[in-house]
């Protein structure tokens, strides 16, 4: 069997009913039940030390991994494009307002961070990272998912950049709006990567045949 990690968001999209539909199954792969992760560290770390066989992963995560890291994982195929927002407190509506604020992103090496950085740097604010904004900076903080919409409640963060459905729970909580798509600050940009051990491709080169034809069938089901 197959064994698929993945985290709670959008991203898993494919994955989970690439499992869930019996696609990887039909295609001669069998596949365990996908692990629950709650952070990207926590999820890349098990690909890293073979817990897991595949993954979503932040397109820039997965790259520094293979190249600064010199972890063997190969990406497949794209997970996604597009899908992620700048959510922010109901109280701002401008991104000069972020001034002296702090934002989540969900990891350093993601197109959050890269795009979170250029949205505020194109309004003339500078993101720090490690040290408290001031006035004509915004702090950056990295976070799990699954904390962000409660922080943004409780007020410690003014926003956060993420995927789906955190965006749409802070909507439907009424402690956020959507303040950007970084869709529209980066059309069509890739943002999580289907991710596999090397070994995988080595040892069993007709399993990850296998498995990216049960993803192009769950993401055209999608």
């Amino acid at each position: 069997e197959v064994r698929i990690g993945y985290l709670p968001i959008t991203d898993a999209s494919a994955l989970l009913v690439a499992h869930e539909r019996g696609l990887l199954a039909a295609a001669g792969l069998p596949s365990a039940k996908p692990i629950l992760f709650r952070s990207w560290d926590a999820l890349a770390q098990a690909l890293a030390v073979g817990d897991v066989d595949v993954v979503h992963l932040l397109m820039p995560f997965a790259l520094q991994l293979r190249l600064g890291k010199k972890v063997p994982l190969r990406v497949v195929s794209w997970g996604h494009t597009n899908g992620s927002t700048l959510t922010v407190a109901n109280s701002i509506s401008r991104t000069e307002q972020l001034s002296g604020r702090k934002i989540a992103v969900p990891s350093w090496w993601s197109v959050h961070s890269v795009l979170t950085q250029r949205i505020l740097t194109a309004a003339g604010l500078k993101p720090v990272i490690g040290t408290a904004a001031s006035t004509g900076s915004v702090e950056l903080v990295v976070m799990a998912p699954a904390d962000m919409v409660p922080a943004l409640a409780s007020g410690a963060n003014a926003g956060f950049t993420v995927a789906d459905p955190f965006s749409a729970v802070a909507e439907a909580k009424g402690v956020g709006r959507v303040h950007r798509f970084l869709g529209d600050v980066w059309k069509d940009h890739a943002c999580c990567a289907i991710t596999v051990r090397e070994e995988l491709i080595t040892q069993r080169p007709h399993a990850v045949q296998a498995l990216t034809d049960a993803i192009v069938a769950a993401q055209a089901w999608l």
